[in-house]
């Protein structure tokens, strides 16, 4: 009785090939994984950034002086550019003139702040709404992937009420 060895053959390219294949799949995957942190960071400092302005302007009457209105308050919160802060964090730099950076956001056009009562001489209870839109560009990949808006346009609002 004669037996054959049953020994593996050893293929030197297999490797490689399986390599080539898959690498790409993996890389894009990584680069998705990458942008949609980026688009997420985004969304959640829009997010906050509305948040404060609403609770800025809700509590107007109880901290702000009484030349200004709530609306100026809410602006503030968002983005003051006398002092450089900034709610929107690493998305609009603390040196933005005015709080504008060109095409992507521009406090006074792109806040929205509206309430149930007078803006100027709140009540109680009035229920305060900040509307915020931030046009956002996904670093590096809008100019070459055209799968991906350019701008992507972020729209938070918030409301509360009035203390």
């Amino acid at each position: 009785m004669w037996h054959r060895s049953h020994r593996l053959e050893v293929q030197p390219g297999q490797a490689t090939v399986e390599a080539a294949l898959v690498l790409p799949m993996l890389v894009v995957l990584l680069f998705g994984i990458i942008l949609s942190g980026f688009a997420f960071y985004a969304f959640i400092q829009v997010s906050n950034a509305a948040r404060e302005g609403a609770r800025a302007g809700s509590m107007c009457r109880l901290t702000w002086n009484v030349t200004s209105d709530c609306q100026t308050a809410a602006k503030l919160a968002i983005c003051d550019s006398t002092t450089g802060n900034s709610s929107l964090g690493y998305l609009a730099p603390p040196a933005s003139a005015h709080c504008r950076i060109p095409g992507a956001f521009d406090v006074t056009r792109d806040v929205v702040v509206s309430s149930s009562g007078s803006l100027s001489d709140p009540n109680q209870g009035d229920q305060l709404t900040v509307q915020l839109t931030y046009s956002y560009t996904v670093p590096i990949v809008s100019s070459f992937a055209p799968m991906f808006p350019r701008p992507m346009v972020i729209h938070r609002s918030v409301m509360m009420e009035m203390q």
